[in-house]
């Protein structure tokens, strides 16, 4: 069965890449490398200090606009030295495929055919259709989430199907309706979910909302698997506005609710974000609170992480947009239950490069007081194409 299962996922991105090899005959194509990021994290473990990197790094083809095409193909793994899947290394992986028809009908419509990893929803990322500057939290990702769910936004849309988008005002509005077989599976050592065709079919329907100061996204979504007739929803918004100095983002939403094993949502379903930001000069005080869902991305909820609340505080210098070098001193707060919870201060360094954002980050764990896990060093490069 799982051979059988990654020969359907091989042959789709098989046929997928020789259609857009030869829409390549007829279109320019342009190889872009659109994410590469390296995070490596000194720890004790068993007595010695160890190193683990994570590596994210992404290699894209595009091409046409019209009739236009990519395929992407990425390594994605928490420990990039021992990256492996089954008894064979597995160095690089399939990603993502898509052929999009633009303008359809002579209308603002485009639809898409994709295979594999799709759009992120309600982190940040979709304000890029209206060309606005990035607003997402710092707080994600695994320098901050190195031993759990690595947190970017509150759904990610993974399988094979279609999505159908309308922008009826290319500044300010987009709508957004998927439908697609949900392929999302875990594998340990894995971050990104590997195609396996479990036969969960889903929808989601997105909009995002653009202006100078106020951004909002929001969706709701369902998954149902046709032989079971289980059934789960989701959904969520996030909101942004910003008023010279002073910034506001939250993040609210359910990854999963399963109405079968609960009634109705409780606590432990939500993922919520909120993060007010004040700058003055070159000075930002961000504060972020962070409530940990029980179920992400489709994995739970046997992740620890239920009922688990982030306090941190990233007091500033200087703007990686602007200023070539940053720093500051963060303080962290996790309650993981009544009884548990961790304190950590962590000073950091930020050197802005020609292509390359560095962060130098120590995280020095005050409380609870061991020798054994009192310091954590980060060094993460992020290149900028």
């Amino acid at each position: 069965m799982g051979m059988l299962k990654r020969s359907r996922a091989l042959a789709r991105a098989s046929f997928l890449g020789l259609f857009l090899f030869l829409a390549g005959l007829a279109f320019p194509a342009n190889i872009v490398v659109p994410k590469m990021d390296l995070i490596t994290r000194g720890a004790m473990n068993g007595g010695a200090f160890t190193l683990q990197t994570f590596g994210d790094i992404t290699l894209e083809v595009q091409g046409g606009y019209k009739f236009g095409g990519s395929l992407s193909v990425n390594v994605q793994s928490l420990d990039l030295e021992n990256f492996t899947f089954a008894p064979l290394p597995l160095p690089l992986g399939f990603l993502s495929a898509s052929i999009i028809i633009r303008d359809l009908f002579g209308a603002p419509l485009s639809l898409t055919y994709f295979v594999g990893q799709n759009d992120t929803i309600c982190s940040g990322e979709g304000f890029a259709l209206f060309g606005a500057q990035p607003i997402m939290t710092a707080y994600r990702g695994f320098m901050y989430f190195p031993t759990g769910p690595v947190y970017d936004g509150i759904y990610q849309v993974q399988g094979t199907g279609a999505r159908l988008e309308f922008v009826p005002k290319i500044e300010s509005l987009s709508l957004d309706f998927y439908i697609y077989e949900d392929t999302r599976t875990q594998f340990p050592g894995i971050t990104t979910p590997i195609i396996t065709s479990p036969g969960t079919y889903s929808t989601d329907v997105r909009f995002l909302l653009n202006y100078a100061a106020i951004k909002v996204e929001g969706f709701v979504g369902a998954s149902l698997t046709p032989n079971s007739l289980d059934y789960f929803l989701r959904g969520g918004i996030l909101f942004y506005a910003t008023n010279r100095n002073v910034e506001f983002l939250a993040q609210l939403g359910i990854p999963k609710w399963d109405p079968v094993i609960d009634s109705v949502p409780n606590i432990n379903h939500f993922y919520l974000l909120i993060e007010p930001r004040l700058h003055m000069g070159i000075f930002s005080i961000i504060p972020t609170f962070f409530w940990h869902p029980s179920y992400y991305m489709q994995a739970g909820p046997n992740t620890g992480e239920a009922g688990s609340f982030d306090v941190n505080l990233n007091l500033a210098l200087g703007d990686p947009a602007t200023d070539s070098l940053q720093g500051g001193l963060e303080s962290n707060f996790r309650f993981q239950s009544a009884t548990q919870g961790a304190f950590k201060l962590s000073p950091w360094l930020g050197i802005s490069t020609p292509g390359v954002l560095w962060k130098l980050k120590v995280n020095t764990k005050v409380w609870p007081f061991s020798f054994s896990d009192l310091i954590e060093v980060f060094v993460g490069a992020q290149a900028q194409f």
